[in-house]
């Protein structure tokens, strides 16, 4: 990693180095992949249409351009798993030669990309075949995947995502219904949760070496709704769920998992370089259904939580170099989202002053896309979907200016 900043900046010279990229994803970027468990939830009519996502297949030249002239010096890339391996024990290696020619634009470009590798949607036929909750299907599937995208642009990559937000995607799928399978189901849900820290593990394994490695779980602030017991309980179980689990399983080698026994797996030990955070704001529960924002009389993301969030983290886990791999704003007028980022840079100075050990900052997102909540009428990024710049594009770049 490199510093892009000066002593009055998040990337001041007296402090560890210092990244400021922006994110994209396979769905927003590319649309759902033929044979993904996502383009089945579509064809379902469970989610709109993500057609080619916003074009990035045929504009990925033009995109590097796009960021590089705008200063961006660092962006997280999404290489879809049912994208380049359609069918189980074969690799499409015109998909995979796409995605390294994707990659090396942007390298051409001056823009380091980091690499991840699971994001929403996974192979149908890794599902049909037990999906991480079969340890053999796991090892087999997945270690080979990563082995694959590993050997194909490790030469590339300026650091590894290996499992973007494991807990909101298992709940999202097996707790609240909102993404394949659709299940409303509290055991599965767990133990999907085990099975994403199972896969953590085998990937740490093939990727640990030379480029950092980072966690990218979401975490906030965690409030009961009321006084009742059951929200208590219900508050309790989500904090063990996600601040729990990625402190025991980074610190301790333990997976500590709600209602599931403890898992001892030695290999999750220290299995991070770099603690990565995805933060949406503070999450309210009630003696059932969803969690909902919190504070509910403040704007989404809470700005104060993400201070609060990355200094208990720096305490539960000390030394341990943090970044804020994920952080924005889905908002139809963008002052909300220029707004958000000069916020944003002064708490970065100051995190950093007071000695929170941050080394990294990512916003979301680079260039509108499709989202699985709201298909294209989602707006989180910098530039539109025909690449027009808005203002807070400038807001953004400040964050990393010398």
């Amino acid at each position: 990693m490199t510093d892009t900043g000066s002593d009055d900046e998040p990337g001041r010279d007296d402090g560890p180095p210092f990244v400021v990229g922006v994110t994209t994803s396979a769905l927003g970027s590319l649309g759902a992949a033929p044979g993904s468990d996502w383009a089945g939830w579509e064809a379902e009519r469970r989610a709109p249409a993500s057609v080619q996502g916003n074009d990035t297949a045929t504009r990925f030249r033009e995109d590097a351009a796009l960021l590089a002239d705008a200063g961006i010096g660092h962006v997280r890339v999404v290489i879809d798993w049912a994208r380049v391996q359609p069918r189980a024990g074969t690799f499409d290696r015109g998909a995979l030669e796409a995605e390294r020619e994707r990659i090396t634009a942007l390298v051409d470009r001056g823009v380091t990309p980091w690499v991840a590798l699971h994001h929403v949607s996974q192979p149908g036929w890794f599902l049909d075949d037990g999906g991480f909750g079969d340890d053999r299907n796991r090892s087999r599937h997945w270690a080979r995947f990563v082995d694959e995208i590993a050997q194909l642009v490790g030469d590339l990559v300026g650091g590894w995502f290996p499992i973007l937000d494991p807990i909101g995607w298992a709940a999202n799928g097996h707790l609240w219904g909102l993404a394949p399978p659709g299940r409303q189901d509290p055991e599965a849900f767990a133990k999907t949760v085990r099975s994403a820290w199972l896969a953590w593990a085998d990937a740490w394994r093939q990727l640990r070496g030379p480029r950092p490695v980072v966690t990218a779980v979401q975490l906030g602030p965690i409030m009961a709704a009321d006084g009742t017991v059951p929200a208590a309980q219900r508050t309790r179980e989500w904090d063990a769920t996600t601040w729990g689990s990625l402190v025991s399983a980074l610190r301790d080698g333990m997976i500590d998992v709600p209602g599931l026994p403890l898992l001892e797996v030695p290999d999750l030990l220290d299995s991070a370089d770099i603690i990565g955070v995805i933060y949406r704001g503070g999450q309210r529960f009630a003696t059932e259904g969803r969690p909902t924002p919190w504070p509910a009389d403040k704007p989404q993301p809470w700005t104060e939580g993400l201070v609060e969030t990355m200094h208990r983290l720096a305490e539960m886990l000390p030394d341990r170099p943090l970044m804020i791999a994920e952080h924005g704003v889905s908002t139809t007028g963008d002052d909300r989202r220029e707004e958000l980022l000069r916020v944003t840079g002064a708490q970065l100075r100051s995190m950093r002053a007071e000695g929170v050990p941050l080394v990294g900052y990512f916003h979301r997102c680079a260039i509108d896309g499709y989202e699985t909540g709201g298909g294209f009428t989602s707006s989180w990024g910098l530039f539109d979907r025909d690449r027009n710049a808005r203002p807070s594009l400038d807001a953004f770049t400040a964050l990393s200016a010398p």
